[in-house]
């Protein structure tokens, strides 16, 4: 994930800690970077942004074909009965969400 020499791991919990509006512009800033050395973690509520239903799944979807590593943690999406609707990214276990965090440089939590 490191291309620049920093790494970035964005953290997106609970639906509505940041309108949909303020999300999408920030997935639409990030596809515009060349080589974003980001990953993004959906958590708590925020696995339900990368179901079917989501309203920035399209942006994900972009996201995730320039290589952005998008995990979602299984425990999250088990405890809201969405395991078996994720559009996009992996299915990751809270093991793996944790290293994600813990090998970042940086970790941006909205």
């Amino acid at each position: 994930m490191e291309k620049n020499g920093k790494s970035l791991t964005i953290v997106i919990g609970e639906n509505g800690a940041c309108s949909d509006g303020q999300l999408a512009a920030l997935l639409q800033d990030l596809q515009a970077l060349e080589e974003p050395s980001i990953q993004l973690v959906f958590t708590t509520g925020g696995v339900s942004l990368v179901t079917q239903d989501s309203p920035v799944l399209a942006q994900l979807r972009i996201l995730e074909a320039k290589g952005v590593p998008i995990l979602t943690c299984s425990t999250c999406l088990s405890h809201a009965g969405l395991r078996d609707q994720v559009a996009v990214g992996k299915v990751s276990s809270m093991t793996r969400v944790m290293e994600a965090m813990q090998s970042a440089d940086q970790v941006a939590a909205i």
